[in-house]
C-alpha cells in the first residue's frame, strides 16, 4: 500500500485552522434559528386561519350556490357553520359586513390579528377579504385588487 505524496506547497497550519464554528458562532446560529421558530409559530396560525376565511367566502361563490338570493342571516349562518367546522375561533373573522347597496352584493371580512412575540413586541397582520357578487371569480381580495388568490 503506497502512501499519498505530500505536497510541499500546502501548509500544515491551514488544516489546523479549519475546525468549524466556534462556541459563540454556534450560539449566534441557534439564537437566529430560535427567533425564526418563534416568529413562524406566531405567524403561521394567523395565515392558516385566514385561509379558512377565504375558503368560507369561496364556498359562497360555488357554482351551485345562489349567494345573491340568500338573505343576510343565511349568509352569516353559512359562514359561521364553516368557521365552526374548521375551528376558526378568533374575534376578527366574526366581523362579517354584508352590503347590498354597492353593486349587487359585497361581503367583506376585514380584520387584523395581533399576537405577542415576546415581552412588549407584537406581530400584527391585517387581512382584507372581499366577495363581490358581480365578480365571485375574483374572490377574495378588495375590489380594487383584481388578482385572484389561490390557496
Amino acid at each position: 500500500m503506497k502512501s499519498l505524496p505530500k505536497h510541499k506547497n500546502f501548509p500544515k497550519r491551514s488544516l489546523q485552522k479549519q475546525r468549524g464554528l466556534t462556541l459563540i458562532s454556534w450560539i449566534f446560529v441557534i439564537a437566529i434559528l430560535a427567533f425564526c421558530g418563534m416568529f413562524a409559530f406566531s405567524v403561521v396560525p394567523m395565515y392558516a386561519e385566514n385561509m379558512y376565511v377565504v375558503k368560507a367566502l369561496k364556498s359562497l361563490a360555488d357554482p351551485g350556490e345562489r349567494v345573491l338570493e340568500m338573505s343576510d342571516s343565511e349568509i352569516r349562518k353559512k359562514i359561521q357553520n364553516f368557521y365552526l367546522i374548521n375551528n376558526v375561533r378568533s374575534e376578527g373573522p366574526q366581523n362579517i359586513v354584508i352590503d347590498r347597496k354597492s353593486r349587487n352584493l359585497l361581503i367583506t371580512i376585514d380584520y387584523e390579528n395581533r399576537t405577542n412575540l415576546f415581552y412588549n413586541i407584537d406581530i400584527v397582520t391585517v387581512f382584507k377579504n372581499h366577495l363581490d357578487g358581480e365578480h365571485p371569480d375574483l374572490c377574495c381580495r378588495p375590489t380594487g385588487d383584481k388578482r385572484e388568490v389561490k390557496y
